[in-house]
C-alpha cells in the first residue's frame, strides 16, 4: 500500500522527463527504468492492474536515493518518497531480489549491542557512522587527531548502534528501522553528551531530520563533522599549515541536499592553502558517487556510478578529489578515472600543527 503523498507524486512524475538528466545512476547506465520517471509510471501501471509488482521489483533498487531528481524539482515533488514506500512493499511481499534481501538480513544481524562510551566526562560525543568499513575508521582517526590538536575532549561509543540509515533506504519507515533508531537515540542520551558531532552525513540526516519525526528526540546539540571543525578554525584552535595544489570538492548528497550544508568543508580547503576548482555539479546539485548501500547490494553499478563522478573531475583537469564522507570515500576509490580520491579529514589532520 502506498501513501497519499507517494500516489500524488507518482501521478506527477510518470510523464514527466525532466529531471531524467540529472539521475547519476540513469546516466551511467542509459537504461530508462532508471530514470525516476520510469518508476513512477511502473507504479502507477501496477495501482491501474497492467502490471505486477514483480516486473519491477529489481528496477526499484537500482536508485542511490540521492535526490537530485526531488532537489531540481521545479514544481516541487520528491521521488524517493515513493521508491522507498515501493521497497518497504517489495520486502513486505519477498519479491526483494536475494542480493538486496542478503544486505538487509545482515544490517539486521549487525545490530551491535550498546556499551558505555570510552569516556565518561566529555561533552562532545563523535558518532563515526558507517560503522564497519575502513575508511570510516581511518577518518574518525584522522578526525580524533584534529580535536585533540585543538584541544576538545571528546567521547565515542565503544560499541556503536547503526543509527538506522541505512535499512531505512532499503526498507523505508517500518518499525524494525525505529526500533533500530530508537536503540541509537537511546545510546546517545544515555551519555549526558551536550554535543554530538557527527561524521557521517548520512547519520547526520537521521538524527536532524527523520529522528524528530519518529518522536525519537536527542538531548544533545547535532553537528556535522565539518561545520564542527569549521568552527574550530574560526575560534582559532586549529593552526593551520600552508600546503599547495589544486583541488576539487565531491559534496556529500546527504551534506549539501538534506542538510543544506556546503560552505564549511570549502572554508578548511581554503584554510590549509589548496586552490579549489569547482566541477559543473557542486554543492546543492552536486552528483550523487553512488553511496554505501547501492555499493552493499549492487557493487558493480555502484563503481559504475561512482566512475561518471570521478569523470567529473577528470573534465576540469584536477588531479585530486577530497570528499568528507566515509561512504564517498569509499565507494569514489573504486570508481576509475584520473583524480585520486582523498578524505578531507585526513588531509586535514595531514596539514594541522
Amino acid at each position: 500500500m502506498l501513501s497519499g503523498k507517494a500516489l500524488h507524486t507518482i501521478k506527477a512524475c510518470r510523464f514527466c522527463w525532466m529531471c531524467r538528466h540529472l539521475c547519476p545512476v540513469g546516466l551511467v547506465t542509459g537504461k530508462e527504468s532508471n530514470t525516476p520517471r520510469a518508476k513512477a509510471l511502473l507504479l502507477d501501471m501496477e495501482q491501474k492492474g497492467t502490471t505486477e509488482m514483480k516486473v519491477y521489483a529489481e528496477d526499484m533498487f537500482q536508485c542511490a536515493l540521492c535526490a537530485s531528481c526531488a532537489t531540481n524539482c521545479e514544481t516541487g515533488y520528491e521521488p524517493p518518497v515513493f521508491i522507498r514506500e515501493a521497497r518497504r512493499n517489495i520486502v513486505a511481499n519477498g519479491l526483494a531480489p536475494d542480493y538486496v534481501m542478503n544486505v538487509i538480513d545482515k544490517l539486521m544481524a549487525a545490530d551491535a549491542e550498546t556499551q558505555k562510551p570510552a569516556s565518561e566526562t566529555a561533552d562532545v560525543l563523535v558518532y563515526i557512522g558507517a560503522h564497519g568499513t575502513e575508511t570510516a575508521k581511518e577518518m574518525a582517526e584522522a578526525f580524533g587527531s584534529v580535536l585533540t590538536k585543538a584541544g576538545v575532549l571528546y567521547m565515542t561509543l565503544t560499541a556503536e548502534p547503526a543509527d538506522g540509515n541505512e535499512l531505512y533506504d532499503l526498507i523505508g519507515e517500518t518499525a524494525e528501522v525505529k526500533a533500530v533508531a530508537k536503540k541509537c537515540a537511546d545510546a546517545i542520551n544515555g551519555t549526558g553528551a551536550k554535543k554530538v558531532v557527527v561524521l557521517n552525513p548520512s547519520a547526520a540526516r537521521m538524527f536532524l531530520q527523520e529522528y524528530p519525526a519518529w518522536g525519537l528526540e536527542l538531548s544533545a546539540e547535532v553537528v556535522t563533522a565539518t561545520a564542527f571543525a569549521a568552527e574550530l578554525l574560526k575560534e582559532g584552535k586549529l593552526k593551520m599549515k600552508q600546503a599547495e595544489g589544486v583541488v576539487t570538492f565531491h559534496d556529500p548528497c546527504r551534506l549539501a541536499r538534506d542538510l543544506e550544508e556546503t560552505e564549511p568543508a570549502r572554508e578548511l580547503i581554503r584554510a590549509m592553502g589548496y586552490e579549489l576548482k569547482e566541477m559543473i555539479q557542486s554543492k546543492k546539485l552536486t552528483k550523487c558517487c553512488g553511496g554505501l548501500v547501492l555499493e552493499a547490494h549492487s557493487p558493480k553499478l555502484a563503481q559504475l556510478t561512482a566512475s561518471g563522478r570521478i569523470s567529473d573531475a577528470d573534465r576540469i583537469d584536477v588531479s585530486v578529489m577530497l570528499t568528507a564522507c566515509p561512504g564517498c570515500r569509499s565507494v569514489l576509490q573504486k570508481g576509475d578515472g584520473k583524480a585520486e580520491v582523498k578524505d578531507l579529514f585526513v588531509l586535514l589532520n595531514e596539514n594541522t600543527l
